[in-house]
């Protein structure tokens, strides 16, 4: 624990990189993002709260999930569908993440292609996640709006809940 995570920015490919090396091992760190029962435990920044309506982690699979704040945090809730467009078994997972009203309606403009890349990297995994906007502008936003430091604050959780999976008996 105590790693960095290293965030990048290019405007002419529209694309958010966040990566960090976490103390879990790959197959562990793959269940982590791919079972909703762990996924509940970390996805969102610190003081949100996720709950999964349904994950069909396959392509044409869909992930719905809502992210709120806890008690102590601060914002409002969104809900998300993200649609798995592929998936390979411990190496990769990439989607088409979109903002939803509560009813599962697609938000227009929202779409965000999302790469997610597990690594064995010494001492764990190496996670990238690319996120490619529709527009440099979009992009320009996603800092303003909390996405940086939530991808930030959201790794650290996962780190943190899958070492305590871990290191149960």
């Amino acid at each position: 624990m105590g790693r960095k995570t290293i965030i990048t920015k290019d405007r002419e490919q529209r694309k958010l990189t966040v990566e960090r090396i976490v103390s879990i091992p790959l197959k562990l760190s793959w269940e982590g993002w791919t079972k909703p029962e762990h996924i509940e435990r970390w996805w969102g920044p610190r003081n949100w709260i996720a709950t999964v309506y349904e994950m069909d982690v396959r392509p044409g699979g869909a992930w719905r999930y809502r992210i709120a704040p806890d008690t102590a945090g601060e914002g409002d809730a969104a809900f998300c569908k993200a649609i798995y467009t592929e998936v390979v078994e411990w190496s990769r997972l990439v989607y088409n993440d979109t903002f939803t009203d509560s009813q599962w309606n697609p938000v227009e403009g929202s779409d965000m292609l999302t790469f997610i890349t597990f690594d064995e990297a010494r001492g764990g995994t190496r996670l990238s996640i690319i996120t490619q906007f529709a527009s440099a502008e979009d992009l320009d936003q996603a800092e303003p709006m909390g996405m940086v430091e939530g991808y930030q604050e959201t790794l650290e959780r996962f780190e943190h809940q899958m070492q305590y999976i871990l290191n149960q008996p």
